[in-house]
């Protein structure tokens, strides 16, 4: 049997609308404490809350920078092979976890497996982004300076996926520099990759 490609579009739609509904999962679990009113808004409110504030909005920016460069990794895909269909189905898995993490975190932020399964679950949505970043780089082969900017930007994807899991053994020695991972990831992400004359942004 012929094997039919489809075309990135739908692919690319059917991940946006699961990754709404991984952020409305997100935003749905921050929850208003019980007895505000009786507390006061510092020790009722922003005290209980400030541990899942805290990561939710690092999920969040986790979460949109993958957005962001799942939509520019889709705009180098020609075809969307049964291949890349099911890599991208194998990603949007261990995101569809990040929730779960989230919220596992936000209420023991003093607990090192908190850590260490937010760690994994990013680690493990990292790689599944970086394998399907590898696949899709096959299609742009037959263009040197897509190659380039492919090669650049796996490497800093890989070494992103390696920082998260390195941070599952080290929430079990400190932390704080677990935290310290997972904050500066995204700010490695945000950072251009110069490859020759140009640059651009990475996963």
């Amino acid at each position: 049997m012929a094997q039919h490609d489809l075309g990135p579009g739908r692919l690319e739609a059917f991940s946006d609308g699961v990754i709404a509904i991984i952020v409305t999962i997100m935003v749905l679990e921050l929850k208003l404490p019980e007895h505000v009113g009786e507390k006061g808004l510092v020790h009722g409110l922003l005290l209980p809350l400030t541990p899942k504030l805290v990561s939710y909005a690092m999920s969040f920016l986790v979460v949109a920078i993958m957005w962001v460069n799942h939509h520019a990794l889709m705009a180098t895909v020609r075809r969307a092979t049964r291949t890349i269909l099911w890599q991208n189905n194998h990603l949007l898995f261990w995101m569809s976890l990040i929730p779960f993490a989230t919220g596992f975190l936000g209420e023991n932020p003093r607990l090192p497996d908190a850590y260490a399964v937010y760690g994994f679950v990013l680690a493990a949505s990292a790689g599944a982004f970086t394998l399907l970043r590898w696949h899709a780089s096959t299609q742009g082969r037959d263009s040197p300076e897509l190659s380039k900017v492919h090669r650049a930007v796996l490497g800093k994807s890989l070494l992103g996926t390696l920082l998260y899991a390195a941070a599952v053994p080290l929430a079990y020695v400190s932390i704080f520099a677990s935290i310290a991972i997972f904050v500066a990831i995204p700010v490695m992400f945000f950072l251009p990759v110069f490859v020759g004359p140009a640059t651009v942004n990475a996963d």
